[in-house]
């Protein structure tokens, strides 16, 4: 018997009720659907949403809505679980998106982050004479966060990692398994760009 005979038989199984068909059916196409979610999960994603945790959610709606599947030949079992992994990749990605700039820009002034905003701040201008408390420190705030979330991704972890994490060198060496020389570097290319960022708002960094 080939393949696909033996998935058409479990699919008509499980459309019937059989739970154990369906979990065959599912265990036929795990490997598969397991390198493309690995594949297709960005890297920055996976420390906390592995491969595994989207399958569990694409099988959970699997079997919710298996007596909708439409058999139209060999393959289109695996093709149709392929369409829902795809949309729940696409969600993660957007749901990873909108959580790091919601992070980003709803700083609560006066909380532990706000303060280690301010520090950061400091740190951008502290050579340039540019006071950075303002009147407006909400605008402040939420200007910074947006430069930060503009800047590209190793500056924006390195800056995530050192200034409002509160990170050290070293720690920050270890976590990107890097030398602490390429660690200073970093930040320091970080930073500026950072500042040249901010510089160009000029309107929130400059004193009242």
């Amino acid at each position: 018997m080939t393949e696909a005979s033996q998935i058409a038989i479990w699919v008509t199984a499980a459309q019937r009720g059989n739970q154990l068909a369906l979990t065959k059916l599912l265990t036929a196409c795990h490997r598969r659907l397991r390198a493309r979610a690995a594949a297709r999960l960005p890297a920055a994603m996976k420390a906390k949403r592995g491969p595994e945790d989207i399958l569990q959610e694409v099988y959970l709606d699997v079997f919710r809505q298996i007596n909708w599947f439409e058999d139209r030949g060999p393959g289109s079992f695996l093709n149709w679980v392929y369409a829902i992994l795809d949309r729940k990749l696409a969600a993660a990605r957007r749901a990873a998106h909108y959580q790091m700039r919601d992070i980003d820009r709803e700083v609560t002034i006066g909380t532990p982050a706000a303060d280690s905003y301010w520090d950061l701040l400091d740190q951008l201008f502290a050579d340039s004479g540019t006071p950075s408390r303002v009147a407006r420190r909400e605008e402040v705030l939420r200007a910074l966060s947006a430069c930060i979330t503009d800047l590209s991704e190793p500056h924006r972890h390195v800056i995530q990692m050192r200034f409002l994490d509160g990170l050290s060198v070293d720690d920050v060496a270890t976590r990107l398994g890097k030398s602490k020389a390429a660690i200073v570097a970093l930040t320091k290319r970080a930073l500026e760009a950072l500042r040249k960022s901010m510089d160009q708002l000029g309107e929130f960094t400059h004193g009242v």
